[in-house]
C-alpha cells in the first residue's frame, strides 16, 4: 500500500504583501515543522509555503493549513479547491482557533490552540475513517516538544527559527498570544534548545518566542542561562528575538545575550503616551513610569544590541494631536528600527471582542474581508476620524518616519551609538523594508 500524503501550506495575502516583500525578513513555518514530525513515520509530507514559493495544486491524501488572520481568505481559497477533489482539509494556527466557527465554513476540521497533544489523534482518526470537525489542543509540557522537521523545509529562508518558551501573563488587549498559548510562562529544557543550535545549519535564528527573557527573576535566570550554555558550547550564531523593556534591566543579561549572538531585539513599545498604554492594557510600560523609552534604547545600544521599537497608530484616544505627537517622539527616538502599524482588532483580542459589541468594526463585505487585517489598513470605525482622514493623516506620518535621509540619520545614530557596521547595515535594511511595506500600504489607500 502506498504511503499516505500530508500536504501542510503557508497562505499568504495576495492583496497586501507586506512581510513578504523582502525575502530576507522570512523564517522557517516553525510550527509545520512540528506537526511534521508528529506524523507517523510511513507519510509522505510536503511543505509548500507561498512566500518562498509559488502554489500549485499538489495532490495528497490531507491537507494542514495554518494561517493568521490576514491570510485566511487565502487559506479558504486553497480549502475549497481541495474540498472541491474530495480531500480533506485540518487548519490550525492563531486564526482558526480564535475564529473557530469562521474556520469551520470553509474546512472539514479545526484544530483549536497548541497541536501537539492532539495531532496524533487526528492522524489516527483521519485513518480510522472517523475525522472530527473541532480538536481542542491542551496547554503541556515543552519538554517533550518534538525539534521540527526541517529538512522539509524550503532551503533558501535566510533565518531558522527556534522556540526557547510559550505563553504571556501580561494579556494586553490587542494580542492574541495568551489566549492561544496561555498565560503561564512555559520553559522548553535549555539542553533541548541547544542541542537544536548545534545541529541547526543557518547562522541567523529567529527566537519565536514572544518575550525570551520574561518577567521574573527566574525567566531572567533562565534566559542567562540559555546565553551561558550558547556561549559555553561555543555555538556561532547570529540571533534575534522579541522581548519587553525590562531586557535593558539588567546589564548581566545584556552582556551575556550580546556574547551569545545576539544582534537585535524587538521591544514592545506601541505608544508614548498614557491614555493609550491604558486603552490597551499595556500596563507593564504604564507601571514603570510609563517608560523613559529613550533612556531604555540607549541602554540597550550601548551593549552593542540593535533595538526594534514597535509603534501604533490608531489607539480609540489618538486624535490629531496624538498622532502627531507619537510621530515626533519616533523621529527622535534611539530606536534603531521602527516598525509603526496601525491598531488591528483581531479575533480572540478583548479589543476585537469589544468592537464587535460595540458594533465598531467597518463593513468589509467583500468575500475576502480577512484581508483587510494586515495591520496597514483601519477596519474599525474610529472615534476622532473618518476613514479618509485617518490615511491622510497616516500618509503623512509615514511619509515622515520613513523618509530617506531619516532612515541614513537612523543609521548614523546606530553607528555612533554602537560603533558596528554590521548593525549600522541592518538599521538601514530594516527600515527600508518597512518603507517598502508603508508603500504597499500608500497605494492600495489610493485604489481605494
Amino acid at each position: 500500500m502506498k504511503n499516505k500524503t500530508l500536504l501542510l501550506i503557508v497562505p499568504k495575502n495576495h492583496v497586501f504583501r507586506g512581510w513578504t516583500l523582502s525575502q530576507g525578513f522570512l523564517y522557517q513555518p516553525l510550527n509545520l515543522g512540528i506537526v511534521a514530525a508528529l506524523t507517523p513515520d510511513d507519510w509522505k509530507i510536503k511543505i509548500i509555503d507561498e512566500s518562498v514559493r509559488q502554489f500549485k495544486y499538489y495532490p495528497a491524501d490531507l491537507v494542514g493549513i495554518t494561517s493568521f488572520t490576514s491570510t485566511a481568505s487565502r487559506a479558504y481559497e486553497i480549502a475549497a479547491l481541495y474540498r472541491s477533489n474530495k480531500v480533506p482539509v485540518v487548519m490550525g494556527g492563531i486564526h482558526a482557533s480564535m475564529a473557530t466557527e469562521d474556520a469551520l465554513k470553509h474546512v472539514d476540521t479545526v484544530v483549536k490552540g497548541e497541536a501537539e497533544s492532539v495531532w496524533p489523534q487526528v492522524i489516527d482518526d483521519f485513518e480510522s475513517g472517523r475525522l472530527k470537525n473541532l480538536y481542542i489542543g491542551e496547554f503541556l509540557s515543552l519538554a517533550d516538544s518534538p525539534n521540527p522537521r526541517r529538512d522539509l523545509f524550503y532551503p533558501g529562508y535566510y533565518s531558522a527559527s527556534v522556540q526557547t518558551t510559550r505563553g504571556c501573563p501580561m494579556d494586553c488587549s490587542f494580542c492574541s498570544v495568551s489566549a492561544f498559548n496561555g498565560k503561564r510562562y512555559r520553559y522548553r529544557p535549555i539542553e533541548n534548545v541547544l542541542e537544536e543550535l548545534e545541529e541547526e545549519q543557518h547562522r541567523s535564528i529567529v527566537f519565536i518566542d514572544d518575550n525570551i527573557i520574561g518577567y521574573s527573576k527566574q525567566s531572567f535566570d533562565r534566559a542567562k542561562q540559555l546565553f551561558e550554555g550558547i556561549i559555553r558550547r561555543g555555538i556561532k550564531k547570529e540571533w534575534y528575538s522579541q522581548a519587553s523593556i525590562n531586557f535593558a534591566d539588567d546589564d548581566e543579561l545584556m552582556k551575556l545575550a550580546k556574547r551569545s549572538g545576539c544582534k537585535g531585539i524587538l521591544i514592545g513599545t506601541e505608544a508614548e503616551g498614557e491614555e493609550q498604554l491604558k486603552e490597551i492594557d499595556k500596563n507593564y510600560n504604564f507601571r514603570r513610569g510609563y517608560v523613559d523609552y529613550e533612556r531604555i534604547f540607549k541602554k540597550i545600544r550601548r551593549h552593542g544590541i540593535g533595538v526594534v521599537g514597535t509603534f501604533i497608530f490608531g489607539f480609540e484616544n489618538d486624535d490629531a494631536k496624538a498622532v502627531k505627537k507619537r510621530m515626533a517622539f519616533i523621529n527622535k527616538s534611539n530606536a534603531d528600527v521602527i516598525q509603526a502599524t496601525i491598531l488591528t482588532p483581531l479575533p480572540g483580542t478583548k479589543t476585537f471582542k469589544s468592537m464587535v459589541e460595540r458594533e465598531m468594526l467597518l463593513d468589509k463585505s467583500d468575500s475576502d474581508a480577512w484581508n483587510h487585517f494586515t495591520f496597514y489598513s483601519l477596519v474599525f470605525k474610529h472615534p476622532h476620524f473618518t476613514e479618509k482622514e485617518f490615511y491622510d493623516e497616516m500618509r503623512k506620518i509615514y511619509r515622515s518616519i520613513y523618509y530617506p535621509w531619516r532612515i541614513f540619520l537612523r543609521a548614523f545614530r546606530t553607528f555612533f551609538a554602537t560603533g558596528s557596521l554590521t548593525l549600522t547595515m541592518l538599521s538601514s535594511v530594516g527600515n527600508f523594508h518597512y518603507r517598502r511595506i508603508v508603500n504597499e500600504a500608500l497605494t492600495l489607500w489610493n485604489k481605494n
